[in-house]
């Protein structure tokens, strides 16, 4: 039925009382704060008892109240919202607030939540996935089929169960709360209320600034990059690189793109309009690369022993990281952008630590500030072209697995041996990219109707 509350690590759970009446879940974020859903709020009126659960009594229950504007109920979007911030009378200093941390990437995150259901009164912990994007939530599917997400979970924080962590310290990380107003109506059936929703920190610091600045850690797209230098009155964004932008967020074509884009251009908007696609998002301008090093691999959140090793890696000292663990592979499939490498304090080292972060799967976007082909060279040659090579390569294989069996003329060795000998052309780079263009093309045609 899951995993029963330690307490050791996990007093910032709580539990919401009206009278006798269990209503859910909470988040202690600060001595005198608490987080919930709003709906877990119907049919009060405002007046409520927080209980330190996993204190088992050495901490006092306190009063609690919705702090003036703090309750935004799910909007006109189906998935958004429902949230509220609770002032706690007295404060509680003994009790542990929870450490909230964002996390680049969401789907397929481990996560502990920790809730109330009505046949559970001292709590329950289940283990569970984050899915998939539902809105502006996430679906959350419990490992245990026999597993419900239901009304008593609404409010519950989603503890970040790194590498199925046993040990409460340090303790989880929250990186959301469960919003499972859809499953607490009675209207939704059984086979389906196992799973439910997870509302991320980004999106209620967005509906609930105070609770901005009680995040830890750094922002993932770095603020700089979203003050754009005005461009000139009449300029918009340039339509071909946000086509181009917005090809590449969207998974098509080689994972590396190197883009110019002159702060305050038509480009530098498009780019700017864009950053909303990434989940990590660095401006290295007038950075050493060991910085550019550590800002990266503190915003990927690889657990330990991974983010020592990653971030070495980066700065190009250790072995290349296996990101493996119990056979589960640890992937890296977010897209990051770095703008300003040419700019950077030691740029042509920037790019060495560019070239390792591609080399681990990452899509990425590279923004250069200065026109001009030099450096542009460099950066294709030194970052583009080895990711464009691995690139190629899977998508050979993919034609020679199409391509058996089957009859009529193969494509696959030609292709193969354009591949081999592309180190020998005058520009490696645009010879890379014809041929990927020829394999796609290649594919499409043998992936179509026999």
């Amino acid at each position: 039925m899951g995993d029963r509350a330690a307490a050791e690590g996990n007093g910032w759970r709580l539990r919401l009382r009206a009278g006798g009446r269990v209503l859910g879940a909470g988040i202690l974020i600060a001595p005198d704060r608490a987080l919930t859903s709003a709906h877990a709020l119907d049919g009060t009126d405002g007046e409520l008892t927080v209980d330190y659960a996993d204190y088992r009594g050495a901490v006092a229950p306190s009063r609690a109240r919705p702090l003036p504007g703090s309750v935004r109920p799910c909007g006109t979007e189906p998935a958004d919202g429902d949230v509220a911030l609770l002032s706690l009378d007295p404060p509680r200093a003994g009790a542990r607030p929870a450490p909230l941390r964002r996390i680049p990437r969401y789907t397929g995150a481990k996560v502990l939540i920790g809730g109330f259901p009505a046949r559970g009164d001292e709590g329950l912990w289940v283990r569970a996935r984050v899915e998939g994007p539902y809105g502006a939530w996430w679906q959350l599917t419990p490992e245990n089929q026999v597993m419900v997400l239901e009304a008593g979970f609404s409010g519950a924080g989603v503890a970040y169960a790194q590498l199925d962590q046993v040990s409460p310290e340090p303790p989880p990380e929250v990186l959301g709360m469960v919003v499972s107003r859809f499953y607490d109506d009675g209207q939704v059936p059984q086979f389906e209320k196992r799973h439910g929703h997870m509302i991320p920190l980004d999106r209620i610091a967005e509906l609930l600034p105070e609770v901005d600045r009680l995040i830890g850690g750094p922002a993932p797209r770095d603020p700089a990059l979203s003050a754009v230098v005005p461009a000139r009155p009449g300029t918009g964004a340039d339509a071909g690189l946000a086509a181009r932008l917005a090809g590449w967020a969207a998974g098509a074509g080689p994972p590396v793109l190197i883009a110019t884009a002159p702060e305050g251009s038509a480009r530098d908007l498009a780019f700017t309009a864009g950053l909303d696609r990434v989940e990590i998002a660095l401006d290295a301008a007038g950075s050493r690369a060991d910085d550019l090093a550590y800002a990266l691999g503190e915003r990927l959140r690889l657990p330990e022993p991974y983010g020592s090793a990653f971030t070495a890696w980066l700065r190009g000292g250790g072995p290349r990281p296996a990101l493996r663990d119990s056979g589960r592979q640890l992937d890296l499939p977010v897209r990051v952008a770095v703008a300003g490498a040419d700019t950077a304090a030691e740029p042509v080292a920037a790019l060495g630590v560019l070239t390792q972060l591609a080399a681990l799967g990452v899509r990425l976007l590279v923004v250069l500030r200065r026109p001009g082909t030099e450096f542009l060279k460099e950066a294709e040659r030194r970052v583009e072209c080895p990711a464009l090579r691995a690139y190629a390569r899977g998508l050979v294989r993919r034609v020679i697995a199409l391509e058996r069996g089957r009859p009529g003329p193969r494509v696959a060795n030609a292709r193969n041996a354009a591949l081999t000998a592309h180190d020998c052309a005058r520009d490696p780079v645009a010879v890379l990219r014809e041929l990927t263009e020829r394999l796609r093309a290649d594919i499409a045609r043998l992936e179509g109707p026999r």
